[in-house]
């Protein structure tokens, strides 16, 4: 197996081909490993980076693939920080379920090459800051391994748990696998929608009209958060213009999943997500505050998971964000973990310095409590609503 860096954009738009190809294969991929999304996040998000994409070939055929960029940070306002971190990490995003894509029969050999590449690596790269790994892929076991030889030097963070359901044949049966008293709230709140004048659901699937909806469904996801939060998504120029972008490629492949409530023509509240191989994912949402008292995202969601499993996804996976909401609707859970690597040196230890007084430092009686309990909390730069 050989490993080649990709370090130009033009380096990178020749792998298109291959990348497909191998994200169609690969038993890991997710949107946020497609093309699409990562071609789309350095184009927007790329400024003042620089690329570091790994390949991996056998017998001339790429079977792996581990988009990374360099980038420098300061510590102590002295010394510059050379971190490796995923495509698609950083900024204003907010991704899930990174890491690398590789040939199912292969995948192990490919983690472990990857990671003997960067180890061994002339880069001169200080840090190797990896977010969102699904805690059961090859790379995380092959640095799990790893860091049982140097303990001192890569850090697995806590998990990240994430909320999905499997979902059964037709929505009765959904329906069914829901307590009576839940089964009944959504019920009643879904007949008492549909009374309302001009009550409607409608999935937007025409390009001409993609443009209005994705200023409403900002308008709405900002008017949901506003006063609840500091870190409100859809406000930045490159957040806007990234999903704009990711929006129409995937409409294009119909993974855009682009849903509105409607009343008397207005567009109450709107869904947005995608679906990817069998899986429905739900990334964002909004509705307008006015009208609460119908609870338009509950009635919302529960019109997406009907329309799912009419469509035959096996999954609904509530990406990252740990919310109560989400537990109305399904009760299974994975996790995502973040792992860092360090190299030793002078970086490593001011690191170290930096962790031991934050662990000493005593917590905040409410954030004691909140540590302690699974919150329904506002939404936070690198957590969802």
């Amino acid at each position: 197996m050989q490993i080649e860096l990709v370090t130009s954009t033009q380096a990178f738009d020749a792998l298109e081909a291959d990348w497909r190809a191998l994200e169609a294969r690969s038993a890991r991929g997710s949107v946020f490993l497609s093309w699409d999304w990562q071609r789309l996040w350095w184009t927007h998000y790329g400024c003042g980076r620089q690329l570091r994409i790994l390949i991996a070939r056998a017998d001339n055929a790429v079977v792996g693939l581990f988009p990374l960029y360099l980038e420098h940070h300061r510590v102590a306002r002295i010394l510059r920080v050379r971190k490796l971190r995923p495509i698609g990490a950083g900024g204003d995003t907010s991704p899930d379920d990174l890491g690398i894509l590789a040939e199912p029969s292969c995948e192990q050999a490919v983690a472990q090459a990857f990671v003997h590449h960067i180890l061994t690596s002339p880069e001169r790269w200080h840090l190797l800051d990896l977010v969102d790994l699904p805690s059961d892929s090859a790379l995380v076991d092959c640095l799990a391994r790893q860091a049982a030889q140097q303990p001192a030097l890569i850090h697995r963070g806590p998990p990240n748990r994430i909320t999905y359901g499997d979902l059964p044949a037709n929505w009765d049966s959904y329906r069914q696998s829901l307590s009576r008293n839940r089964r009944e709230v959504l019920g009643r709140k879904r007949r008492r929608f549909e009374q309302q004048p001009g009550a409607r659901f409608d999935q937007i699937v025409d390009a001409a009209q993609l443009d209005p909806a994705f200023e409403r469904l900002a308008e709405l996801h900002r008017r949901r958060w506003q006063g609840r939060t500091d870190e409100l998504g859809f406000t930045s120029a490159q957040y806007l213009g990234f999903h704009r972008d990711v929006m129409r490629a995937l409409l294009e492949r119909k993974s855009l999943l682009l849903y509105a409530l409607e009343m008397n023509g207005d567009i109450i509240a709107m869904f947005y997500g995608f679906r990817h191989a069998q899986t429905c994912y739900y990334f964002q949402a909004g509705f307008d505050p006015q009208h609460a008292a119908l609870s338009p995202g509950e009635v919302l969601m529960g019109y997406v998971i009907e329309a799912a499993i009419g469509a035959g996804c096996t999954r609904f996976d509530m990406l990252k964000g740990d919310y109560g909401h989400k537990r109305h609707f399904f009760q299974q859970t994975r996790q995502t973990v973040n792992i860092r690597v360090h190299r030793p040196g002078l970086i490593h230890l001011l690191y170290r310095i930096k962790q031991w007084r934050l662990e000493r430092q005593p917590q905040p009686r409410q954030q004691q409590r909140e540590d302690t309990a699974v919150l329904d909390a506002p939404p936070v730069a690198e957590q969802r609503a």
